[in-house]
């Protein structure tokens, strides 16, 4: 039956490009390249069995090096960097099962087809995707946090925090998210006729104290359910209680090298977040909302809001602007020009901007909360902003679990909008692997190659 080969032709396809480009990435760039040189020698050296010596500069906990000794069977001479990279690309797949199926659970009226064409544009996101051919930590860090959703969806609460707690193994910040999953579990203890009462769908939230309701509401609820909400949490406050000993032991969150990873007050980062998950998503959104509705003629007392919430933004770019010395120095990233040209004159586009980031937060508030209630739309929020606004480094690898979780949870869009985001992110994908291929450079401080990258 043809809808039976979709999926294999999915997947045939799919897997026929990753394996193309990955014998040309190992053919172009043999060497670890970039955060390969800390990652591949320490899995080399549990491929050794040497569980011990721990490179200083590495930051995140060892599940990258873990995964990849139990795919290649902890071999030496298996464990080469274009193995190790190729151990990734199994990480493509999980993620595409997984979309699948959250999408069937949290989309239930959409069809085993359009769930398919979803996942399949959802795993050609463009930073992660470039990502499936270096061994660095993203493709395994989203895989288990998705099969953690994915899990407690399905009421798997146990296999949900074992999911999450491998997550965390490969970043430490999975840990919030983790949190995001047992809250937005918790919000389903409710019947659909209750939940309709105290959390409506954000978009339609009109005033703060229809919020007010909602949390009141959800309290009412929780303490109604006491029992079940304990039953619930146990294994996330049994993960939450370990990560909190090991960042006690470990004296801080991050291994290794902190020097560089000092935590910050970076509000600006969930501005950043707000465009680039606009852009991303810019097709998917003119695919789910009414135009009329993106842009509605504002009312005296909404401008009055706009002109508040600008100001308010103004006053974080002024106070919380964050500049890393990587963001300065290093000339390898996008952002790197990104902020070059968002600096200059004296800093005024930054300000210029303000516009911007209140138009994409509309568009993405739109197209989420159509579909979310206000309560998991306020729950998303508080994840994402723990996830980055710590972060003083302007990097859209940190975006990449804050944007699927939004974008599989988003009105799915379908036909023409989805064919034209494939093409758009289609299109991002072969530049950026063009450039990281045919436009090296060098820097007169350092032998080696460098290459253009997200």
């Amino acid at each position: 039956m043809p809808g039976n080969s979709t999926p294999v032709a999915i997947v045939a396809l799919h897997l026929s490009v990753l394996i193309t480009i990955s014998l040309l990435w190992n053919r172009i760039v043999p060497q670890p390249y970039m955060d390969e040189i800390f990652h591949i020698p320490q899995a080399q050296r549990y491929c050794q069995g040497d569980y011990w010596t721990w490179d200083p500069k590495l930051t995140t906990p060892p599940g990258l090096y873990v995964i990849s000794n139990i795919l290649l069977a902890a071999r030496r001479p298996l464990c080469s960097t274009f193995l190790l990279r190729l151990t990734n690309l199994s990480y493509t797949f999980i993620i595409l099962f997984t979309v699948s199926s959250l999408l069937k659970t949290i989309h239930p009226h959409l069809t085993r087809q359009e769930r398919l064409n979803s996942a399949a544009v959802v795993i050609c996101f463009p930073v992660l995707w470039f990502f499936n051919f270096l061994y660095y930590t993203d493709g395994g860090s989203s895989a288990f946090i998705l099969l953690s959703w994915l899990a407690a969806k399905k009421r798997h609460h146990f296999l949900s925090s074992l999911g999450s707690a491998v997550a965390v193994t490969f970043r430490q910040t999975n840990i919030i998210w983790s949190l995001f999953i047992v809250g937005t579990a918790l919000l389903e203890l409710s019947t659909p006729a209750e939940r309709r009462r105290f959390d409506p769908k954000a978009a339609f939230v009109q005033s703060p104290q229809q919020l007010i309701q909602a949390i009141t509401g959800f309290i009412q609820m929780l303490l109604s359910k006491f029992t079940r909400v304990i039953t619930i949490s146990l294994p996330y406050l049994g993960l939450l209680a370990g990560f909190a000993a090991f960042v006690k032991w470990n004296g801080g969150i991050v291994l290794g090298d902190r020097s560089n990873h000092v935590p910050s007050l970076h509000v600006v980062q969930l501005f950043y977040f707000a465009a680039f998950s606009a852009g991303m998503s810019l097709f998917a959104i003119l695919g789910v909302v009414p135009v009329a509705r993106l842009i509605k003629r504002p009312s005296f007392r909404s401008f009055l809001a706009m002109l508040i919430v600008a100001s308010i933004m103004a006053l974080c770019i002024y106070k919380f602007t964050n500049v890393h010395p990587f963001l300065l120095a290093d000339n390898r990233h996008y952002t790197f020009y990104i902020w070059r040209l968002m600096s200059r004159f004296n800093g005024m586009i930054l300000y210029a901007l303000v516009p911007a980031y209140m138009a994409a937060t509309w568009f993405c508030w739109q197209a989420l909360g159509t579909e979310q209630t206000v309560l998991w739309v306020v729950i998303y929020a508080v994840a994402t902003m723990l996830t980055l606004i710590p972060s003083p480094l302007l990097e859209f690898r940190y975006f990449i679990t804050p944007y699927l979780i939004y974008r599989i949870a988003m009105r799915q869009p379908r036909g023409v909008w989805l064919f034209l985001e494939l093409l758009f992110y289609t299109a991002i994908n072969i530049v950026t692997v063009w450039m990281f291929f045919t436009m090296p450079f060098r820097w007169p401080h350092e032998k080696g190659v460098q290459r253009f990258m997200w």
